[in-house]
């Protein structure tokens, strides 16, 4: 489940499904470290965030770093605290030439082997 930050942040509390045994795949686009830091808080302590069993993570495309801090650092900070494997660095989200996914199929996460494992959503 998941897609662009921006939009999972805005369906918190009304529409955004549970994500109780998923994977949460998240991208975002032209943010500033603070934004992304305050949408990850507000998933976390509204408990959204509850009963991930892996995070996968595209492109943060354009998105600042600020008083030494990169995306990477406040991503590992927020996801650090859920003790599930996280995989980041994958070709999904608004960067040069992304990869489609369909979301809402079963998948497989192995953060060791650095692999995102995603079932067809048509047969």
């Amino acid at each position: 489940m998941g897609g662009n930050l921006d939009m999972i942040a805005a369906a918190a509390g009304w529409v955004l499904p549970s994500l109780e045994g998923a994977i949460l795949l998240i991208e975002d686009v032209e943010k500033g470290l603070g934004l992304i830091d305050r949408h990850l808080t507000r998933l976390l302590k509204a408990g959204h965030l509850h009963g991930l069993v892996g995070v996968a993570i595209g492109q943060f495309t354009r998105c600042k770093g600020s008083n030494g801090w990169t995306v990477i650092d406040v991503l590992r900070d927020r996801f650090g605290l859920l003790g599930v494997p996280v995989l980041g660095g994958l070709p999904i989200g608004h960067g040069d030439r992304p990869v489609a996914l369909p979301v809402g199929t079963e998948a497989v996460l192995d953060a060791d082997a650095g692999t995102l494992t995603v079932m067809p959503a048509v047969q």
